[in-house]
């Protein structure tokens, strides 16, 4: 059996139910022919965030799909974005609530979800890729930066999750579609919570994701050699030269443990991260680019700001003291 080669992609602390969603919708191409290298993505829950990582094969023959459609049938994308405008209508019903009222309402959300994201990926990777025509390329990216889906789809699952099953709370993240047939118990969530691979239709297990790599040898994964390293270079999105003490903030709810002057150092920070970034001496981040919320909010509050480090979260640990030098782009332990 030939190996799978994964890497890390990205850090979440959203909904397992999102991940479900997006993961399934790389399954086939915007022709529904099969995707040929799957799994596209393993998803592993550590100590409650989830790491999502990727099969590169698997991505980049759906990257291929879409710029072979992009670029032989002019109006696939204009069709495509106008019927997600108009799924958009339609979910928008949903996010107005804070909560659904039952399982059942969920699941038809969910349904519309699903639908959605095969056209979110249309304008998503168009917007990635160096060879979309020009036209499309510019209208996928201002798509991008307008839209909300998976905020407001992630917020409404979790505040329904908590809705239907109070005795769940703060472990929404945990929770599987198919759970919504026959619920676990708080205590199964629990063992997920701390760890838990997920591979769709193939692995739902809470284990150690290096003791599961160990029994499954199909798998292999690329980790960052970060042994004995003290700092990680990044982008400047906001130059300044500040020291302080390090708090890693991986999940929303870590912002009330924020204290004043701290650098807060996370895998990206969204909206429900501000409170603890007007705290803050700097940021530091392991993703985005120039026009991530991070660099965008380090301009406004005028904060220095190192971004797209890689691994800042696996070098740094909380109370770690640090320079931040947003001069270079450089961030170390002194």
């Amino acid at each position: 059996m030939e190996q799978q080669i994964f890497k890390k992609e990205y850090t979440r602390d959203n909904a397992l139910i999102i991940q479900e969603v997006w993961g399934r919708a790389h399954m086939i191409d915007v022709d529904a022919n099969s995707n040929p290298y799957l799994p596209t993505q393993v998803i592993y829950i550590n100590d409650g965030v989830a790491e999502i990582w990727n099969n590169e094969r698997s991505i980049e023959w759906l990257e291929r799909k879409l710029l072979e459609k992009n670029q032989t049938a002019p109006d696939f994308f204009w069709q495509k974005m106008e019927e997600y405008d108009r799924q958009l209508v339609n979910l928008k019903k949903y996010w107005r609530k804070h909560h659904l009222d039952s399982v059942a309402e969920l699941r038809d959300f969910i349904g519309l979800m699903r639908a959605a994201t095969r056209n979110f990926l249309v304008f998503y990777y168009s917007a990635i890729s160096q060879k979309t025509p020009d036209k499309i390329k510019s209208r996928a990216l201002e798509i991008r930066e307008q839209d909300t889906f998976y905020d407001d789809s992630n917020r409404l699952i979790f505040n329904t999750l908590e809705y239907v099953y109070p005795e769940i709370k703060g472990l929404g993240i945990t929770v599987l579609e198919r759970d919504l047939n026959q619920f676990p118990s708080p205590q199964e969530l629990k063992e997920r919570f701390q760890n838990f691979v997920y591979i769709t239709d193939e692995t739902a297990e809470a284990i150690n994701l290096k003791k599961f790599l160990s029994k499954n040898k199909q798998y292999k994964f690329i980790f960052n050699q970060i042994e004995d390293q003290t700092q990680v270079f990044g982008q400047v999105a906001h130059r300044g030269k500040v020291n302080g003490r390090v708090r890693i903030l991986k999940r929303k709810n870590q912002v009330v443990e924020f204290k004043p002057g701290e650098i807060l150092v996370s895998p990206m920070t969204t909206p429900d991260f501000v409170p603890a970034m007007k705290l803050a001496a700097a940021f530091v981040t392991d993703e985005g680019g120039i026009g991530c919320h991070a660099a965008i909010l380090a301009r406004e509050l005028k904060v220095p700001c190192v971004i797209g480090t890689r691994f800042a979260t696996q070098v740094f640990k909380d109370g770690d003291m640090v320079e931040v030098d947003a001069e270079k782009g450089i961030v170390k332990k002194i």
